[in-house]
């Protein structure tokens, strides 16, 4: 059950990648604005998710049924975040994220996700996965592409499909957390920055595609109070 919530939380999260080439002028002046509370609603029970900060670090969100995932900063980049089944591990260079380990309580394995700056707008990376006994290393993904507009991803692009993306010129809800958006993890789904998904575009590798469209309720300050994601059949609403 707190695995299939982790999983609502993340993909909930695909509204917070990135950043338009559209005017900014309704962007954020509001730099110490962060979420308190989020409440998903979807085909399952609804989850609730209680959002706890320093300031602009975050310290943990407590999700419905009491699954509390912590956050551990080392200046101001996120280092950990970690759950009662999940520990995730981040190491960077000179302020990008280098490695991701993701450790899954109970398995014999984790996966390092390894990341190489191409360029400043392309990131690839690759996924290997570790036996912890032994500390062999297997690759399970080779080929793991995202490219960036203004420092944000447009496109992700893997063996089976590219995935584009389309954003307003709003505030995303997490915009303001100190270090969200350095985090790239296994999906642009659950990095943070400063916009919010609109649509976004899957195609297949047999060339078929589909696109889901996402759409927004904004307050004064054009941060979203509730966000409507037709694919997932969720709606979420912010408080501030």
């Amino acid at each position: 059950m707190m695995r299939k919530i982790t999983t609502l939380f993340c993909m909930s999260l695909l509204i917070f990648t990135s950043c338009s080439s559209e005017d900014n002028s309704s962007q954020n002046t509001e730099t110490s604005r962060v979420p308190k509370k989020q409440i998903i609603s979807s085909v399952n029970a609804p989850v609730t998710i209680d959002f706890v900060f320093d300031g602009n670090k975050i310290v943990s969100s407590t999700h419905s049924g009491n699954y509390v995932v912590k956050y551990t900063y080392t200046g101001d980049l996120i280092t950990k975040k970690e759950s009662s089944d999940l520990t995730n591990e981040y190491n960077y260079t000179n302020g990008k994220l280098t490695t991701y380990l993701r450790k899954l309580t109970g398995r014999d394995y984790y996966d390092k996700y390894s990341y190489t700056y191409e360029s400043n707008d392309v990131v690839s990376f690759v996924v290997t996965r570790i036996t912890i006994s032994t500390g062999a290393e297997e690759v399970i993904s080779a080929k793991n592409i995202y490219t960036l507009k203004n420092g944000n991803i447009i496109k992700y692009e893997t063996s089976s499909s590219v995935i584009t993306y389309k954003y307003d010129n709003k505030n995303n809800p997490m915009r303001n957390i100190l270090g969200f958006n350095k985090i790239f993890e296994e999906q642009p789904q659950v990095s943070s920055s400063v916009n919010n998904v609109t649509s976004y575009t899957v195609t297949l590798a047999n060339n078929s595609s589909y696109t889901n469209e996402i759409t927004y309720t904004y307050d004064d300050n054009n941060f979203p109070t509730v966000i409507n994601n037709k694919a997932l059949s969720s709606i979420s609403t912010y408080s501030y």
